[in-house]
This record gives structure tokens, C-alpha cells and sequence, in this order.
């Protein structure tokens, strides 16, 4: 379990001097655009220099704002820990049609935190999501499940948050403290919180401090060291999906947590859809002001956060603790997903008069969500500008650093300007990410990552011109699981080899209810297993296809030792096959047979449930 840093000091903050820099290398960006003749010569065309200006403005308002980022990431603040049983948990998870991972979700959030309790939404769904919750709520009375039907479902991720919110809020119970006590988070389907999670929620850095009303956590990608992240697919494409997935954990671990960590000290911390925390209280208010806390717009979470904002309380970050979640190996997923979270923010634009007449932030807070407002703009209108400015002065023989002697000094001032402040978070991830990387695949991720930030010129027009069409509906995101290859058929014959041994045997819990005395401990013992079998099965496959020797170790002997303890000898004689490949290195084989070993468990887990847990033991 990751442990929080205690320390007794606030986390140092950026200074002027910071910033007089951050201004200074942002204004020197004026040079590429229009003093180096890259673009023409400046003081010809009034309207060319226009557009010039307009150009150089936005790129040095863009390089002071990631040189801030750059330094804040730097400042590593550490985040004070306390007590999570000074407050009630209760963790949110809205689903439809989440079959594929909404049993290891919950699963893992009750093994982990035993005391909280977890409302998964069940959004009128057509796959087995509500069987799964519904056989996880028999043996654990934390779990809800919050059935939603049409025509009042599938009405927006909102809506349904909305709706369970009044359902927690009822059973929190009307005594004032408890209300107090009572945080409500939000994860998504896929979403795994880190150990630390609660213990540093609960700390006086969060919601230990009476002002915060609301906390995002770090967002890490599950699936970023999968091998094989397209499993029918290639070579080249699961090359490709590698990149994909690498880059947005890159994204979320860096550059993403340095802009949350700079709106920490501009009072501006944005809500995501997955680690989102907020106060019942804050909840209520917010449902006194709006008639409801979750709005509809295509980012309700980020509109959630704004709202909290405007009522004056205070939104934070906390680094330390992280929410996993899948990230996309797909190119048309990845941007769809981006385009409609680039819709959702345009949509946001509408609350900044509100936001202003709130005076609830200080001129740094009006000047940073402003920017990130207006930002899909600011990228459009370089993406017209500057192709167009540069084909003029190439067409009229005007691109002052051709056949120049400053083509170099140009050059290199591209370079600063341009390269360095994307390339510079791959050597920043390599440190302090504690990825297993080298320093000469972290030169090849800085690349990579320019490339993948120049991405945003196709995500941007596209939600620009969605939105100015009003085209605001979007199809589900699929998820990676949905795509897994049909069981081999050695696979499936290895199956049918191990039917001749029993599901499970008697006498093995006859014996442990001796050793323990009791029947009921027994039971207790099978309801652990079931619980924790979605978890732990994910944790297998998670560490197989990374190709992780000891993390595919522990997991495999978990399930193997535990299996042997309740008689559950067909999937003990599955766990030892798949940990004689593991051994063997042949994790492609392993990856396979998980499969195999899954469906085994599913079998003993509904053996269990029907002969001890559902009827009670015999």
C-alpha cells in the first residue's frame, strides 16, 4: 500500500520572479512570428500584421502559461494525511452496459476500502451489469445498486448522478453532522483508486480543511503497459495502440496535473468525470442555487466544479492519490472521446458571467479559466493563421530565413519555442512518473508527445463546428474488453480436460469450519472469495499483458493459494497452469488461457453462492 507524505509545511507556491520569467520567455515567442521574417516582412501589409500580432499574442500568452505549468510540476507539494473514518465514503459509479468491468470496479473499491460503501447507477442497461451488481450486493450489504429505467434513463451522465445523489443523501439520514461527514465521490465503470486514496482525502490539506468543498485526483491510464493492447490486430497496430495509451498517461500524469496543480493556486481545480470528490453539503447547496448538482452539458463534471467555484468554495488537487482507468488504443475512439470533452468545455463558456458576478476568484482564477476557455479558439485560429501567413510569404518571396544567415538562429528558436516546452514533460515523466523507462526511450516519448499535442488541431475545429451546428448527442465509448478475441479452441479444450475435477469440495470446508470453529466464519471466508474474485482476476490480466514476471507472480498465487484453501480444486489445477507459462515467460500463451481460468472461477463463484452463500450454509 502507497503511504502519504507527512509534512508540516504548505506547498510553496510560484513567486513573481517566476513569473516575471514565465512573461519574458513567452514575449520573446515575438521574434519567430514577426521580427525573424519567417512570416514577411513586419510594417508591409497593416492586415498581414494584424494577423501577425494576433498570432505572436496567443503564442507567448501560450509558452507563459506551460512555462508555469513546467515549474509548478516541479515544486513536488506533498499532501498531508488523516483519518478517512472522520468521514462517510460513498463512491458513485454510473453505468450502462458495463458487463466487462463494472464487477472488478466495485470489487476493488470494497476490498480496498472496507468502510465505504459503493452506489453503482445502473442506467437502464442491456448487458448483465445489474446481474453482476445484484450478485455482489448478496454478499455485501455496502454495495447498492440504483436501477434507472426509460424513459426517465439515458437521458445523460447528469441526470443519473443526480438522481443517486438524492438516494445517498436519504440514506446519509437528516442528523447534521453526519450530513457534514458524508463525501460522495464519482468513478467511472473502469476506475481503480490508489490505497492512499481516503487517508489522503481525510487530511488537513483536504477535506480536513472546512473550506474545501470538492477534490480531484490524479488520473492514471490501467492498461499503459499492455504489449498487446489490440490483441487480434498486428504488429503495427498494437505498435500504434502502445503509443496511443502511453501518451495519455503521459498527458494525465504531467502536463494535465501541473495545470491542475497551477489551479490550485488560482483557485480554479477543475472537476473530471472519474476521482471527483465533493461534500454532501456542498451537493445540497448547489442543488438549493441550481435545482440540482450535476448540470447537462457534454463535461458536467468540469460544469459541476465551476458551480461549486461560483458558490465560493473551494475546489483542490491532490497529486499523491490517483484513479486508473483505461486508456484508448484506438485513433477514431481517442478522438471522438477528445472532441466531445472539447465540446463540453465550449459549452462551460456560458457560466463565466456568472463566474464573474460571483467575485468569487481573484484576477490569476479569471485569467486562467478564461484562457482555458477560450483555448479551442486560440487553436483554430492558429491553425488558419499560420499556414495561410506562411504560404503568403513564401508565394511573394518575402520568408526572410530562406537562403538568410539567421535560417539557423531561426531554427533554433523554433526549437525553443516550439519543441522544447511539450518535449521537456517526457524527461519530467521518466523522474518522477516511476515508470521503468530509458533515457533514450524518453527521448523518443518527448517526440512522440509533440506529436500527440499537435493532435488537438483535429479535435478542436471538429467540436467547434459541432457545437456551432448543435449537434450535441454522442454514441457510448466502447470499451478495450469489448474487443476481446473468442476463447482459442486450446484454450477451451484445456477447459473441458479439467472438468472431470470438482468445482469444489465439501470436505475441504468441513475441515476449515473445524479450524475456525464456526460455520459462519466459513461462509465468511467464501463471501471474501467471491468478492474479491472479479479483482483479482483483473489484476492477473492487467499484470500478463504487461509481461510484468513479478506482478504476474503475486497474482496468480493469490488466486492459486486462495482456490486450494476453499476446495476449488478445477480452478486450482486452471491458477497452476497459467502460472507454469508465467514462469516460462510465455505471456501470450498466459494471456490466453486467463480466459480459460476466468470462466473456471465464474463456475466456482456461482457454486458458492448457490450452495453456501444465497441459501445460507449447510
Amino acid at each position: 500500500m502507497s503511504r502519504a507524505r507527512h509534512k508540516n509545511q504548505r506547498p510553496a507556491r510560484i513567486g513573481p520572479f517566476t513569473l516575471i520569467l514565465a512573461i519574458l520567455y513567452g514575449a520573446l515567442a515575438s521574434f519567430v512570428f514577426c521580427f525573424s521574417g519567417t512570416f514577411g516582412t513586419f510594417g508591409q501589409h497593416p492586415w498581414r500584421d494584424a494577423a501577425l500580432v494576433l498570432v505572436t499574442i496567443t503564442a507567448a500568452i501560450a509558452l507563459t502559461y506551460i512555462t508555469l505549468l513546467l515549474r509548478v510540476y516541479s515544486l513536488r507539494p506533498a499532501t498531508r494525511s488523516g483519518d478517512p473514518d472522520r468521514f462517510s465514503w460513498h463512491l458513485m459509479i454510473p453505468c450502462r452496459d458495463e458487463e466487462s468491468v463494472i464487477g472488478a470496479t466495485v470489487s476493488a473499491a470494497r476490498a480496498t476500502f472496507p468502510g465505504c460503501h459503493v452506489w453503482v447507477i445502473d442506467d437502464d442497461s442491456e448487458d448483465s451489469t445489474a446481474r453482476i451488481v445484484h450478485d455482489l450486493m448478496d454478499i455485501d450489504d455496502r454495495i447498492h445498486l440504483i436501477s434507472r429505467v426509460r424513459p426517465e434513463a439515458r437521458t445523460g451522465k447528469g441526470d443519473a448522478l443526480n438522481a443517486a445523489y438524492l438516494q445517498v443523501a436519504e440514506f446519509v439520514g437528516a442528523d447534521e453532522q453526519a450530513r457534514r461527514q458524508a463525501v460522495i465521490g464519482v468513478l467511472d465503470a473502469d476506475g481503480y483508486l490508489s490505497d492512499n486514496t481516503l487517508e489522503l482525502l481525510a487530511g488537513p490539506d483536504a477535506f480536513g480543511d472546512s473550506t474545501v468543498g470538492a477534490i480531484q485526483i490524479e488520473v492514471w491510464m490501467k492498461n499503459r503497459n499492455d504489449r498487446k493492447p489490440r490483441p487480434q490486430a498486428g504488429r503495427w497496430l498494437n505498435a500504434v495502440g502502445r503509443y496511443l495509451i502511453r501518451m495519455q498517461d503521459m498527458e494525465f500524469r504531467t502536463s494535465n496535473s501541473a495545470m491542475q496543480l497551477l489551479r490550485v493556486q488560482t483557485g480554479t481545480v477543475g472537476m473530471g468525470g472519474n476521482g471527483q470528490f465533493t461534500r454532501l453539503t456542498v451537493l445540497e447547496d448547489l442543488s438549493e442555487v441550481h435545482g440540482k448538482p450535476w448540470g447537462n452539458s457534454l463535461c458536467e463534471d468540469y460544469e459541476l466544479g465551476l458551480n461549486i467555484i461560483s458558490l465560493k468554495h473551494k475546489n483542490h488537487y491532490v497529486r499523491e492519490a490517483h484513479v486508473s482507468q483505461e486508456a484508448l488504443p484506438y485513433f477514431r475512439r481517442l478522438l471522438t472521446q477528445r472532441t466531445r470533452w472539447s465540446q463540453g468545455n465550449l459549452q462551460c463558456s456560458r457560466m463565466l458571467p456568472s463566474l464573474r458576478r460571483s467575485k468569487s476568484l481573484g484576477a490569476s482564477g479569471l485569467l486562467e479559466i478564461h484562457y482555458f476557455m477560450f483555448l479551442p479558439w486560440i487553436m483554430v485560429m492558429n491553425l488558419a493563421f499560420v499556414p495561410l501567413l506562411l504560404g503568403m510569404a513564401l508565394e511573394g518571396g518575402q520568408a526572410g530565413f530562406l537562403g538568410s544567415a539567421d535560417t539557423g538562429v531561426v531554427a533554433a528558436a523554433a526549437l525553443v519555442f516550439l519543441v522544447l516546452p511539450y518535449v521537456l514533460w517526457a524527461p519530467l515523466y521518466r523522474h518522477w512518473g516511476g515508470e521503468r523507462i530509458g533515457l533514450m526511450a524518453s527521448t523518443l516519448l518527448g517526440a512522440g508527445y509533440l506529436l500527440y499535442v499537435y493532435f488537438t488541431y483535429l479535435y478542436y475545429p471538429r467540436a467547434i463546428g459541432r457545437q456551432l451546428t448543435g449537434r450535441n448527442s454522442w454514441a457510448k465509448t466502447k470499451r478495450n474488453a469489448d474487443d476481446l478475441q473468442v476463447l482459442p479452441s486450446f484454450a477451451a479444450d484445456l477447459e473441458a480436460e479439467i472438468r472431470h475435477l470438482p468445482v469444489l469440495d465439501p470436505q475441504v470446508l468441513v475441515e476449515l469450519a473445524e479450524d475456525l470453529g464456526s460455520k459462519e466464519y466459513v461462509r465468511e471466508v467464501l463471501a471474501g472469495f467471491v468478492l474479491r474474485w472479479p479483482a483479482r482476476v483483473a489484476n492477473l490480466y492487467e499484470a500478463v499483458a504487461a509481461a510484468a514476471p513479478v506482478p504476474s507472480r503475486d497474482a496468480i498465487a493469490s488466486i492459486r493459494v486462495s482456490a486450494a484453501m476453499v476446495g476449488a480444486w478445477q480452478l486450482e489445477s486452471m491458477a497452476i497452469t497459467v502460472g507454469g507459462l508465467i514462469e516460462a515467460g510465455d505471456y501470450d500463451g498466459a494471456r490466453v488461457m486467463v480466459s480459460a481460468l476466468e470462466a473456471s472461477g465464474e463456475r466456482t463463484v456461482a457454486d458458492f453462492r448457490r450452495e453456501y452463500l444465497v441459501e445460507g450454509l449447510a
